[in-house]
C-alpha cells in the first residue's frame, strides 16, 4: 500500500532496483524511487518532503556511492538534468551533467580548464570546483562561492555542515584555447587513467582517503592485499584502493574487503584510513 504523501509525487516508483542506477553494479532496492529531469521542481519536493518528515536521498550517477541497505526508507531521487551554458568565460552546468562530456562539450567550443573532467566517471553535483547553486532541507535556494564552499582535499562544505544540501548547478570559470590543443589534453587525461586505474573493470574510485603525507594505495599494497577478494569483489591489482566487481559482487562482499583494509593498514603503520567511498545504509565492518 502506497505511503499517502506519493500521490502528490508524479513518476514515482515503488520497490524500484538500484543496482541499475549504481556505477558499481550493486544495490538493494528504494521504497520509493523518482527519476527527475527538471531541477526547478526540486526545491518544493525537498520542503514537502522535510516538512512531511519523509527520508529522502538525491543521488547522480552514483559513482562513489556503495548502496548497502536491502531497501532505502522514503524517497531516492536521481537528478537526470543535463543542461549546459556557456556565457564568455562561465560555463554553468547542471548538476546531472556528466563531467567526461562537459569536459568533451567544453572543448568543442574552444573552453579550456575543464579537461580534468575526462578522467571523473560522475556528475557535476559530485565534482563541484565552482560557484555552486544549492538548495537547503527547507527548499531555499542559495548560491554559493568556491570559498563559500571551503574546498579541501575530498572535502567541502556540502559533505561536511551542510550535508543536506542538494546541488542544482555549478558555474566554472574557463580559458580561450584551440579546441585541438584541449582535445589532445584531453586524451591525455584519459591515456593516464587508463594506465594507473582499473577502468576496464566496475568500481567505486579510491575506496580510501590518502592519508596526510602517504597514499592509502601504497600502504595497502605493502600490506600485501593487492588481487584479495572476497565473493564478487576484489582488490584491483593495478591499484590497491580501489575494489573491483568482478560480477556478481554484493555490498557485504565490498564492506568485508574495506574493513580488512583498514584493520591490515592500522595494525601495521598505526593510520585509521577514512572511507572516501560513500556508504548508504551500513558502515565497514557491520
Amino acid at each position: 500500500m502506497p505511503d499517502a504523501w506519493v500521490a502528490a509525487v508524479p513518476g514515482a516508483r515503488e520497490h524500484e532496483p538500484l543496482s541499475p542506477h549504481s556505477w558499481y553494479g550493486i544495490g538493494g532496492r528504494a521504497r520509493y524511487f523518482l527519476a527527475l529531469e527538471d531541477g526547478a521542481a526540486l526545491a518544493d519536493l525537498i520542503a514537502r518532503l522535510t516538512n512531511e518528515r519523509v527520508p529522502y536521498l538525491v543521488i547522480g550517477a552514483a559513482t562513489n556511492t556503495l548502496f548497502a541497505a536491502e531497501e532505502l526508507p522514503g524517497l531516492t531521487i536521481k537528478l537526470a538534468t543535463s543542461r549546459l551554458a556557456v556565457e564568455g568565460s562561465r560555463v554553468t552546468a547542471s548538476a546531472g551533467y556528466l563531467m567526461p562530456k562537459l569536459a568533451a562539450d567544453t572543448a568543442k567550443k574552444g573552453r579550456t580548464g575543464l579537461e580534468f573532467g575526462a578522467g571523473v566517471p560522475g556528475m557535476v553535483g559530485g565534482s563541484v570546483v565552482g560557484n555552486t547553486d544549492v538548495i537547503d532541507p527547507q527548499g531555499r535556494l542559495h548560491t554559493l562561492s568556491a570559498a563559500d564552499c571551503r574546498l579541501a582535499y575530498r572535502d567541502s562544505i556540502l559533505k561536511s555542515a551542510k550535508a543536506g544540501w542538494v546541488v542544482l548547478s555549478a558555474t566554472f570559470e574557463t580559458a580561450e584555447d584551440d579546441p585541438s590543443r584541449i582535445r589532445d589534453r584531453i586524451k591525455e587525461v584519459q591515456r593516464h587513467r587508463r594506465q594507473t586505474q582499473p577502468i576496464e573493470r566496475r568500481s567505486l574510485g579510491s575506496t580510501f582517503k590518502n592519508p596526510p603525507g602517504d597514499a592509502a594505495g601504497r600502504l595497502i599494497d605493502v600490506c600485501g592485499l593487492k588481487g584479495r577478494r572476497i565473493g564478487g569483489a576484489q582488490i584491483s591489482e593495478k591499484h590497491a584502493n580501489f575494489i573491483v566487481n568482478l560480477g556478481g559482487a554484493s555490498a557485504d562482499d565490498v564492506l568485508a574487503l574495506m574493513a580488512e583494509m583498514r584493520n591490515r593498514v592500522f595494525e601495521r603503520f598505526g593510520i585509521e584510513l577514512e572511507p572516501e567511498v560513500r556508504v548508504i545504509g551500513r558502515a565497514p565492518g557491520q
